[in-house]
């Protein structure tokens, strides 16, 4: 996806998948002008102005250390990956 609103432009093969379609198919209809949403063409990508469905259900973090003492970066790097689920709207587990 382009940018963090998930209201703004999507990737064509992205939004393709969502849709349940295969991303060949949706390139095909773009070119055919059967797309069922707005899009255009920004270089080799193909922009879809269509929100992705909202996300759901939970993502898990994971976090590793070389050594055991090096338990403190664990923590660390948890609570960032929590952090970064958050900022997404994702309940980290």
């Amino acid at each position: 996806m382009v940018g963090d609103d998930r209201g703004r432009f999507v990737n064509l093969k992205e939004w393709a998948r969502t849709q349940g379609v295969h991303p060949r198919t949706a390139y095909r209809r773009y070119r055919q002008g059967r797309l069922p949403v707005p899009a255009r063409r920004a270089d080799r990508l193909i922009l879809v102005d269509a929100p992705l469905p909202p996300r759901s259900g939970r993502v898990v973090v994971s976090a590793r250390v070389s050594a055991a003492d090096r338990a403190p970066d664990l923590d660390r790097q948890v609570a960032r990956g929590r952090a970064w689920a958050g900022e997404r709207g994702l309940a980290a587990g």
